[in-house]
C-alpha cells in the first residue's frame, strides 16, 4: 500500500524546486504576501517512534508569492499557479522531537482563481533545520531524525475566500513531512497532519485574462524506452560515519496516455553493499545483496520536467530483510533529445531505503 507520507516525501521533495526555477520568470503575474497560523498532531506511524504520539505542534509561516496568469503557464495545466517562497517555525510539542525551522519553495495550482471561491493544491518542498537530532548521549530515543538539517515536504489542499480586490482568507488541510532521505539513520521521519488558516494581501494585481483549454492530440503522443543507470550510498547504522555504495540499471517504457500524463513499465537490477555489510555482520551465508524489481506507474509530464509514482514488485529480494512490495519517486529533467538527469527514492511502507542520482539515456 503506498502511504501518504512517502507520496508526499518522494513526489513533492524534488519537483517543487525545479518547477518553480522552469517556470516563465517574466510572466504576466499578481505578487503577495501572507501569513498563516498551524495546529496538528503528531502521527506516530510505526512503533519506533510512539514516544511522539499524543503531541499537538503549532506553527506559524511567513511567505512572499507570484500568481503567473500567462499563457505559456496556463497550457502546462490549464489552471493558474501560484508559485513562491516561505518561512515556517514549528514547536512540536514534544521535548523529544524539539522545534523546526523551515525555509520552502513552493508551487500552487489554483482552479477558479480570480472568483469570490477557489481552489488549490500546494505542494511545498524546503530545508528543516531541527532542535534536537538523535545523540547516543544527549537524545537515544529520537528515532524521527538524526541530523539537524534535513527535508521538508507537505501537500496541502486549500480552499480561499476573496474578501476584497486585494485580500484573501485561506485555509488548508495539510499533510507535513521531514525525512533526510536514508543518508543517516535514525530516520523514521516526522509526519504530522495539520490546519491551518491565515490571508495573503495582493500587492501588485492585473486583470485576469481569458483563457482556452488545451486537449490532449493523441497523435503526437510520447513513446519511450529508456536505459537508467543509477547510484547512491548510505550508511548501515546509527552513529556510523562509513558510507556503502550502491549501483544499479533500469530499463523504462513510457507511453504518454493524457495531456500531462503517462504511464509507465519496466524493470531495474541494483546492488546494494550496504545490505551486503549487513549481511556479513549477520552472519547470513549465502545471501544475496543484489535486489531485482518489477515496476509499474504513472508519470507527470511538465516540458522538461517529469514527476514519477511507481509501484515495485521485488522478484529478487534473497536477503528477505524487506518487503514484496516498494514504492518509487522521481524527478527527471529533460536535458536535450535523448538524455535527462534525475533523482529518485525507494521506499518500503513509511520508511526511505535510499536516495539515487541517475542519468537516462532515450534508446528509442
Amino acid at each position: 500500500m503506498i502511504q501518504s507520507s512517502t507520496l508526499i516525501y518522494s513526489g513533492w521533495r524534488f519537483v517543487l524546486i525545479a518547477l518553480t526555477l522552469s517556470l516563465n520568470a517574466n510572466a504576466q503575474l499578481e505578487e503577495s504576501i501572507g501569513a498563516s497560523f498551524y495546529r496538528g498532531f503528531i502521527f506516530a506511524h510505526s512503533k519506533d517512534v510512539e514516544n511522539t504520539a499524543g503531541s499537538n505542534p503549532i506553527g506559524f509561516q511567513l511567505e512572499w508569492n507570484k500568481q503567473l496568469l500567462d499563457e505559456k503557464t496556463w497550457q502546462i495545466c490549464n489552471c493558474f499557479p501560484r508559485k513562491g517562497f516561505l518561512f515556517q517555525y514549528f514547536d512540536y510539542d514534544n521535548i523529544i522531537l524539539g522545534k523546526s525551522a523551515h525555509l520552502v519553495t513552493y508551487i500552487e495550482p489554483y482552479w477558479g482563481y480570480g472568483r469570490r471561491i477557489s481552489a488549490s493544491l500546494k505542494g511545498m518542498s524546503g530545508l528543516a533545520f531541527l532542535s534536537n537530532p538523535y545523540s547516543s548521549i544527549k537524545n537515544p530515543t529520537n528515532q524521527s531524525y538524526s541530523l539537524p538539517l534535513a527535508v521538508y515536504v507537505s501537500l496541502g489542499l486549500g480552499f480561499h475566500a476573496r474578501v476584497t480586490k486585494k485580500l484573501n482568507v485561506n485555509m488548508y488541510a495539510n499533510y507535513n513531512h521531514i525525512s533526510n532521505g536514508g543518508i543517516k539513520d535514525p530516520n523514521k521521519g516526522i509526519n504530522w497532519p495539520t490546519m491551518s488558516i491565515g490571508f495573503d494581501y495582493i500587492m501588485q494585481s492585473v486583470v485576469l485574462p481569458p483563457r482556452t483549454k488545451h486537449t490532449y492530440d493523441k497523435s503526437s503522443a510520447l513513446k519511450t524506452w529508456e536505459i537508467i543507470p543509477f547510484w547512491s550510498s548510505r550508511t548501515l547504522v546509527a552513529g556510523e560515519k562509513k558510507r556503502w555504495h550502491i549501483f544499479g540499471i533500469a530499463g523504462l517504457y513510457t507511453k504518454q496516455v493524457a495531456h500531462i500524463s503517462a504511464l509507465t513499465f519496466g524493470a531495474e537490477v541494483w546492488h546494494d553493499y550496504s545490505l551486503q555489510e549487513r549481511l556479513n555482520r549477520d552472519t547470513t551465508n549465502g545471501a544475496s545483496a543484489t535486489r531485482l524489481g518489477g515496476l509499474a506507474g504513472h508519470v507527470f509530464l511538465m516540458g522538461k520536467i517529469s514527476l514519477s509514482q511507481q509501484l515495485g514488485v521485488y522478484i529478487l529480494n534473497p536477503s528477505n530483510y524487506f518487503p514484496l512490495l516498494y514504492q518509487r519517486y522521481g524527478l527527471q529533467f529533460k536535458l536535450n533529445r535523448n538524455w535527462s538527469i534525475g533523482t529518485n527514492v525507494l521506499v518500503h511502507g513509511h520508511v526511505a531505503n535510499f536516495l539515487d542520482f541517475r542519468l537516462a539515456h532515450v534508446l528509442k
